[in-house]
């Protein structure tokens, strides 16, 4: 169940007052600034005012053009925890945009699971998550959950290229298996795109990376992009069936489920995209519905 903001921080500010707050919280919602903002408003409850100037507030966010928290902040961020609070009655640690740090292997997640498996006794950790699929579950595992609801005037500003993926997605088309396959390519050459924009965005510090760890981290980086890419086509397709279908969301949803359960499990792009849209269309044949113009429509394309 999701929370709104001012809720969760009554329920906080009440744990405080009981000596019964738990060592980590993981902030999860739509937006990474609701969630960012969020956290910092009870790093002011545990710290005071202008959190961000404290000598006991540590803040870890991703780093280089590769949006990545490196292992090296994450050490730096336990040697500091590890002593004792400076001014307050706790250390706060914010780790914004925590599946960053899972990025390449996983490194600096593993290098930090020590402390939160035993975290100092005066040490509060919050991480936020828009993507909390990509945590590795020993690190959720020992957080306590808190689903942060968005309000609509704080949600997260439409991407452009999800826009034009998603309008070029719903295109009609001459025939149902050319469909498929225009959408197999699709998917396909967005991910490439991506790809090639991640690897010319390298900064120096991901240069001096070995080969084989900068691979690591574009693959993940990609990865990280496309589940977020999927997540926005099941959003449109539910959408699409509450508009144009009774009842619940049809087999589309399904089939990107799976989908992403096969890319997850190894099996080839290429192949997993080809088969997952043709099993679209065939949905669509059978559920009677003609993917048509959707009615949603994006806010505004770029010429």
């Amino acid at each position: 169940m999701s929370l709104d903001s001012e809720t969760i921080l009554l329920r906080l500010r009440q744990a405080l007052a009981d000596d019964r707050l738990a060592h980590a919280y993981l902030l999860l919602g739509p937006s990474s600034s609701l969630l960012e903002a969020l956290a910092f408003r009870i790093a002011a409850l545990l710290l005071g005012p202008r959190p961000e100037n404290h000598p006991d507030f540590h803040l870890a966010r991703a780093e280089s053009r590769l949006r990545r928290i490196p292992v090296e902040r994450m050490r730096a961020l336990m040697e500091m925890l590890a002593l004792k609070p400076y001014e307050s009655r706790f250390r706060v640690a914010l780790i914004c945009d925590a599946e960053r740090m899972c990025l390449g292997g996983g490194e600096a997640a593993n290098s930090f699971l020590k402390t939160l498996e035993e975290p100092p006794q005066d040490v509060v950790i919050l991480l936020t998550s828009t993507q909390p699929q990509m945590l590795l579950p020993t690190i959720s595992s020992r957080c306590i959950p808190l689903a942060v609801r968005g309000e609509p005037a704080e949600a997260a500003p439409e991407d452009p290229r999800e826009a034009r993926f998603l309008a070029d997605w719903f295109a009609p088309g001459p025939s149902s298996l050319l469909r498929a396959f225009r959408r197999a390519a699709l998917l396909e050459s967005t991910l490439l795109e991506i790809r090639k924009e991640i690897e010319s965005e390298m900064g120096e510090e991901d240069e001096n990376e070995p080969e084989e760890v900068r691979a690591a981290l574009v693959e993940s980086a990609v990865d990280l992009l496309r589940e977020r890419l999927l997540a926005k086509l099941e959003e449109a397709y539910a959408k699409e069936a509450s508009a144009e279908r009774e009842g619940p969301p049809g087999r589309e949803i399904r089939i990107l489920e799976e989908l992403l359960r096969d890319l997850r499990g190894g099996l080839d792009p290429g192949l997993a995209y080809a088969r997952a849209c043709l099993e679209i269309e065939e949905s669509i044949k059978m559920s009677g519905f003609d993917a048509k113009e959707p009615s949603w429509k994006p806010k505004k394309l770029p010429s």
